[in-house]
């Protein structure tokens, strides 16, 4: 198939578009229904609105890691090349150009924190009866902390907004200038992502527990937002491997790829959450182990449990396959899987820290991560039909094409 063909935008994502939008409105309707009922059973009892709070944070960190998952592998693909890549550049182009409406979205997180609904350092008597809390409050306080989101935002928006300026140009002019110019800025925009991010991960996850601290804590949070946007990437790319143009130029040599890159990237999670706990068990510190103590006690420790089997032993040893990793209906099935575990993972991260002593369920922490996926993926279609299927320009795209360049 020539490259002028794969200019076309495909059709084979407007029903999913559909369903997005379809899915964002039960969501969010059902997210507002929690602030005016209870919404949940067992653990500590909160208000509706807290808990209105509560889930909205852990449905915007998923919109939030499926943007930041999808700027840090442009940024990787930029650097390292690969056929993977350019097979799947769109989709990562398409995710980056929603940091702005995440930036709105977290508008509501904002509101909850002034509110004391959200973060305990918000509230002055807790910061009062503790000194660990105190000696924090030079960090942690609502101005400071409001600040740094907005820097955070305003650097993910600018790398977004230049990464697809010059991917313009690189398809208005074919060659290797502005592929060189792209892969020399993703270096040190790589470089300070990761600052940025591990931030961002402190600022607005870990600081849920402000007395607890993990030196690991913001690689394994930028490592799950990587896996969220590359199963999504997966199971749009198989999506659209059923017409044309996709259908020609995704082979299962790049499908192979991108299986190997997911095992690497949950067999890493999965060594860093370890990690973090073997470190923790060994240190066997008061400060540190209560953290845990909140997360296999009390009913919590089955979704743990759900969380190492279901999430990374079960994935494991299914992606060793080389047969699975090659076929899209069942690497979309695995993507898919691994994508609804991610969601479990953040809510385990998540709402121990108001429920600590017994185990809470709400409808609305389902609620939350529907919308904001519906809402992810009525957006996403929008976007990713605005430019060719496939990155015309870059300098390298016939030998991504080749069977030979996709390692096939």
């Amino acid at each position: 198939m020539a490259i002028a063909n794969y200019t076309l935008s495909p059709t084979a994502l407007d029903k999913q578009r559909k369903i997005g939008f379809i899915a964002a409105v039960i969501g969010f309707v059902l997210l507002l229904a929690a602030i005016v009922m209870p919404s949940g059973f067992g653990g500590t009892s909160v208000t509706p609105m807290s808990q209105f709070f509560h889930s909205y944070l852990l449905g915007f960190l998923v919109f939030f890691g499926l943007c930041m998952g999808s700027l840090g592998l442009l940024l990787l693909q930029y650097l390292t090349g690969g056929a993977w890549g350019i097979m799947a550049r769109r989709v990562f182009e398409a995710g980056t150009r929603l940091i702005p409406i995440a930036a709105i979205l977290f508008i509501p997180v904002i509101i909850g924190m002034f509110t004391n609904n959200i973060y305990l350092w918000t509230n002055a008597a807790a910061v009062k009866a503790s000194p660990v809390l105190t000696d924090k409050a030079g960090y942690l306080n609502p101005s400071f902390w409001t600040i740094r989101a907005v820097v955070f935002f305003a650097y993910f928006i600018v790398i977004a907004t230049v990464l697809n300026k010059y991917a313009r140009n690189l398809d208005a002019t074919p060659g290797f200038k502005w592929s060189r110019k792209i892969e020399n800025f993703s270096g040190g925009a790589l470089f300070f992502f990761f600052f940025a991010v591990s931030f961002a991960a402190v600022d607005w996850i870990m600081s849920l527990s402000p007395e607890w601290y993990s030196t690991v804590y913001a690689f394994f949070i930028i490592v799950g937002q990587g896996i969220l946007a590359l199963t999504f990437a997966i199971m749009v790319l198989v999506t659209l491997s059923r017409e044309e143009p996709m259908a020609s130029a995704l082979k299962p040599g790049h499908l192979h790829d991108l299986g190997k890159l997911l095992f690497a990237f949950n067999f890493l999670w999965g060594y860093l959450s370890f990690s973090q706990l073997i470190i923790i068990y060994a240190g066997n510190l008061p400060e540190e182990i209560v953290w845990y103590h909140h997360r296999i006690r009390g009913g919590w420790q089955y979704v743990a449990y759900v969380i190492i089997f279901v999430h990374f032993i079960i994935p494991f040893a299914i992606l060793l396959s080389r047969d699975i990793k090659r076929n899209g209906r069942r690497l979309i099935m695995m993507a898919g899987w691994l994508f609804i575990m991610r969601i479990v993972d953040l809510y385990w991260l998540v709402e121990p820290n108001w429920h600590q002593a017994q185990f809470f369920f709400s409808w609305a922490d389902i609620a939350a991560p529907l919308g904001f996926v519906g809402l992810y993926v009525y957006l996403f279609v929008g976007q990713y039909k605005k430019h060719a299927a496939l990155p015309t320009g870059e300098p390298e795209l016939q030998l991504a094409l080749h069977p030979k360049g996709a390692h096939g």
